[in-house]
């Protein structure tokens, strides 16, 4: 999705360079609080980009640095992830905002992006989102993109939640 823009946010890859501004959310124990993740750890925070970048390498997935166009300024990381759910291939839309970008409608917004994107590319017949049972920001994000409650899943050994528009 490098180079995607919406009415506010453009999409491009991640790098190491990120790290930088990425600690913000690593920093959060609220925003980490549904990810296997430490707070204020610099291995999980290269980590995190470097799951990114093999992703791009392997299937040309992966979550893209969302900047705010108005100010240039990083917001997040958000994209399309292929994922393997109750052992099928999945495209998931992945978002992740850093807190002071939070209650500005950017979720939603580069979320609707990445199922339009799937949908006009034909990369897959629907899109999911995988979602924590207690994380209701994320679950009206979904919501807000269409999506709708299938079923309950573990990905990874975590109990989760499986959203999804079918495109």
């Amino acid at each position: 999705m490098h180079g995607v823009t919406t009415e506010r946010l453009a999409f491009r890859h991640t790098s190491m360079d990120d790290r930088s501004w990425w600690m913000e959310y690593i920093n959060s124990a609220e925003a980490i609080r549904f990810m296997p993740f430490t707070a204020g750890s610099e291995q999980d925070c290269a980590f995190f980009i470097q799951r990114s970048l093999d992703r791009y390498a392997t299937d040309g997935s992966g979550l893209n640095a969302i900047i705010e166009q108005a100010t240039g300024r990083p917001i997040g990381m958000i994209g399309l992830l292929v994922q393997v759910v109750d052992d099928m291939d999945e495209l998931e839309v992945g978002y992740h905002l850093l807190p002071s970008a939070w209650g500005k409608g950017y979720a939603s917004e580069a979320a609707i992006a990445c199922k339009e994107f799937a949908k006009e590319h034909q990369c897959a017949a629907s899109v999911i989102s995988l979602i924590d049972h207690e994380n209701f920001a994320s679950q009206a994000v979904a919501k807000r993109n269409g999506m709708t409650y299938e079923k309950d899943t573990v990905h990874r050994g975590v109990p989760a939640m499986v959203w999804r528009v079918l495109l």
